[in-house]
């Protein structure tokens, strides 16, 4: 989810003669949440500490879309790592944890403004590998909850995706009887006879 417009603690800051602007990310990864802003340095925001990537991180900047149920997301990329994080994030399965990304103003003497960017959860991380260079990248995609919609499940109303979740049960035995059975509204006809096997 996108929030606009700012608030008035951040235009207040950016007001200011001197002031820094920096995107802050925070992913909730398995192993624990990662916290880095696109700046240099360590900078606080409501009592955590965000870890500067400077020109290492990227952040692809989100369209704006008139037609609010179209999905939106954005991508947070980090590069120039090495093969050993890259691995143990692939091995995080992040896809469906929460994460967000906030614009951040904050002066030399310690004063900041935050406001959240956009919201949403986190798609499975890609990588992209360099060789020699050293140019290693994962990118993280955050999508909002309207592209969790058009997404397609993957559990189906029929007996064998049932009884592969719940071992033994028959709920759905003779859901593909009762598709083709003829139903009379209002007749004297007898219950139909559902047949199954084990």
């Amino acid at each position: 989810m996108i929030n606009f417009p700012f608030s008035d603690s951040v235009i207040d800051l950016m007001s200011r003669p001197t002031v820094r602007i920096a995107y802050a990310g925070e992913l909730d990864f398995k192993e624990g949440v990662a916290r880095f802003h696109t700046g240099t340095g360590p900078l606080v925001i409501n009592g955590q500490t965000y870890e500067g990537v400077g020109q290492f991180g990227d952040v692809e900047s989100v369209p704006e879309q008139l037609n609010s149920s179209s999905p939106m997301s954005v991508t947070l990329t980090l590069s120039g790592i090495d093969a050993q994080v890259m691995r143990d994030t692939l091995q995080d399965r992040c896809r469906g944890r929460p994460g967000r990304l906030m614009l951040v103003a904050y002066d030399e003497d310690g004063s900041y403004a935050a406001d959240i960017l956009f919201s949403g959860t986190m798609d499975a991380a890609s990588m992209s590998y360099g060789g020699n260079q050293g140019e290693n990248a994962i990118s993280v995609e955050l999508t909002d909850r309207m592209a969790d919609w058009r997404r397609g499940g993957t559990e189906r109303w029929t007996d064998e995706n049932h009884r592969a979740r719940h071992q033994g049960d028959r709920f759905f035995a003779v859901v593909a009887q009762l598709a083709e059975w003829p139903i009379y509204w209002g007749g004297a006809k007898n219950a139909p006879p559902f047949k199954y096997s084990d």
